[in-house]
């Protein structure tokens, strides 16, 4: 199959008919497609309307980058707690060369995580029934994320060596084992990934999920408030309403902190270009973080 570039994403219709027969053997005849905003990967995800209900499909070709993302979420949500509020995997296979997923539907819009938002109080709610014991068989670290940024930011810091002075002491102190436990994380929480609908939040796409120390998907998620119009205090405050918060190092968020600072500043100007601006933007949010909790 030809190429898809990274700015477009594959739709229902690029599905070999195979697969589209087997996942209708599923919803019944498929009436209305509606594709989702284009996120970081290529591969199928709609919004499928039958005549009775609306489904959400993921799909992908197994031989395409973006592969590895989609068996993961596949895995981790086979692997999902009930007490988690996510949608749920309802049937998957792999059919003509590519993987299927497909979910309930998740009612609601992105999650408004500003200031004083009337959403907030559901977004902890949801945060809050994650830090579960990963049960998961074979789930990844979050190291393996932490190491890509910590390569990243070293190859930000080689490229700018006047921010070595306050940040390169903070990059070298991070020690990944420090991340490292046995609780399950989505690793990837931003609004785009909270649905709220009234006073109830889902949480979707699991496509990076790993075990952990509970603290971790806390701290990942305290520049997004912080992006939000949040000062770094306020988030903090925010962050101490969970209670997985209490467990984390001060030392290690910090250094977390100004690792993700530098990763997100490199892709703002080396990664995909539409991206970019959305990059800049988390690192300034992570480097007022770093700021307030290094005066």
């Amino acid at each position: 199959m030809r190429g898809v570039p990274i700015h477009r994403r594959r739709q229902w219709s690029d599905l070999p008919e195979q697969a589209r027969a087997a996942v209708e053997e599923q919803t019944g005849p498929v009436t209305g497609v509606r594709s989702a905003e284009v996120g970081l990967t290529s591969g199928v995800a709609a919004h499928l309307t039958t005549e009775g209900a609306v489904f959400f499909a993921k799909a992908a070709p197994a031989a395409a980058p973006v592969a590895g993302h989609l068996l993961r979420e596949r895995a981790a949500n086979q692997a999902l707690p009930a007490q988690i509020p996510a949608p749920r995997l309802l049937w998957t296979t792999d059919v003509d060369g590519w993987h299927v997923l497909l979910f309930e539907h998740a009612a609601g819009q992105e999650a408004n995580l500003s200031p004083g938002s009337s959403d907030l109080p559901a977004v902890l709610d949801a945060i809050s029934a994650i830090p579960v014991p990963c049960s998961w068989p074979g789930a990844p670290s979050i190291t393996g994320k932490a190491a890509a940024l910590l390569r990243v930011a070293e190859e930000q810091l080689a490229e700018t060596p006047a921010e070595a002075g306050q940040y390169e002491p903070l990059v070298k102190a991070l020690n990944l084992d420090e991340l490292t436990g046995t609780t399950l994380l989505h690793a990837d929480l931003h609004a785009g990934n909270l649905l709220v609908d009234g006073n109830q939040c889902r949480i979707i796409d699991w496509s990076m999920a790993c075990q952990g120390a509970a603290w971790v998907d806390v701290a990942l998620l305290v520049p997004r408030l912080v992006d939000a119009g949040h000062t770094p205090a306020d988030a903090e405050r925010v962050a101490a309403r969970l209670p997985a918060w209490s467990s984390a190092p001060a030392s290690v968020v910090t250094a977390l902190a100004a690792t993700r600072a530098l990763f997100a500043a490199r892709l703002a100007v080396a990664g995909p270009v539409r991206l970019r601006a959305k990059r800049a933007r988390t690192a300034a949010a992570c480097r007022a973080w770093v700021e307030y909790r290094t005066n």
